[in-house]
């Protein structure tokens, strides 16, 4: 996709462009690719989630793509790696920061998803049977 094929290009400052192969760092109240094309990218569903938890409670560093391009769990404390470090540094912390923020693969998601259709039925009152 060139910048003439992007109708958002000129009206959009997102630091992490799919035009630019998402090359860069992204902080959580900076914008977000609008092209909606690109919006089933787990990158732009994980930096909407991050958005939207910024405006309630303030998440600090920055993200990169290897970061967000990964099914995780995104909730209220979440940070990315400290912006005070070196080149060489920022690149051990976004390997640690990874492995600490594992993935959800489909089976985990699947047994989250029946978790939590047994409990919602639970508090209707209607019984789960499997």
């Amino acid at each position: 996709m060139t910048n003439e094929e992007c109708p958002f290009f000129l009206f959009c400052n997102a630091p992490l462009c799919p035009l630019y192969n998402f090359q860069g760092i992204w902080y959580a109240d900076e914008e977000i690719c609008k092209n909606p094309e690109y919006s089933n990218l787990d990158v732009i569903k994980n930096q909407k989630k991050i958005s939207k938890i910024n405006k309630r409670h303030e998440v600090q560093g920055l993200f990169t793509f290897n970061m967000l391009n990964r099914s995780i769990i995104v909730k209220k404390g979440i940070s990315g790696i400290s912006e005070d470090q070196d080149f060489d540094d920022i690149a051990k912390s976004e390997k640690a920061w990874i492995k600490k923020h594992k993935g959800i693969n489909n089976d985990l998601r699947e047994r989250m998803s029946d978790h939590m259709k047994r409990v919602r039925n639970m508090e209707r009152g209607i019984e789960y049977v499997h």
